[in-house]
């Protein structure tokens, strides 16, 4: 399972420059990543970078709103259990219907765990942030046409 951010580097950059963007970081070497990053996103319009960017932000809220909610997650599974409890269901039903319930849990706090403490691909995400809003204010640059003196 992999980060929300790792996901967004991967259909950005593809799976392998993922992984060589990973290794560039635990050897330090996070300007290679960033002219790699640069020098792709410099081949694209600026619609696409437009887009780029709409997907970074909405990856972003995606991995808050997966934070956020955790404690909501957890309060709502720790209220189900408690019902399940006081049911009186059959032994069967119970075991069933807590099994699928802890799955579940399960499920979301490695979800959260994955999400909340994924360090690379928010340094990641940071140097492509970086980039395309570089490239981004160059294009605006570029249409103005502002002189400098």
């Amino acid at each position: 399972m992999k980060s929300v951010l790792g996901k967004l580097i991967e259909k950005e950059f593809g799976r392998s420059r993922y992984y060589i963007y990973r290794d560039k970081l635990q050897k330090r070497e996070s300007m290679d990543i960033f002219f790699d990053i640069y020098e792709s996103l410099r081949r694209q319009s600026p619609d696409a970078l437009n887009e780029s960017m709409l997907g970074l932000l909405e990856s972003v809220q995606s991995s808050i709103r997966i934070s956020r909610n955790f404690a909501r997650v957890t309060m709502a599974a720790a209220a189900a259990v408690l019902i399940l409890l006081c049911l009186g269901l059959s032994q069967a039903v119970l075991f069933a219907s807590l099994a699928v319930l802890i799955c579940s849990y399960a499920y979301k706090a490695a979800e959260y765990v994955r999400n909340r403490y994924c360090d690379r691909d928010v340094k990641i995400v940071l140097i492509y942030k970086i980039a395309l809003f570089h490239l981004m204010e160059e294009s605006c640059l570029q249409k103005k046409e502002r002189k400098v003196y």
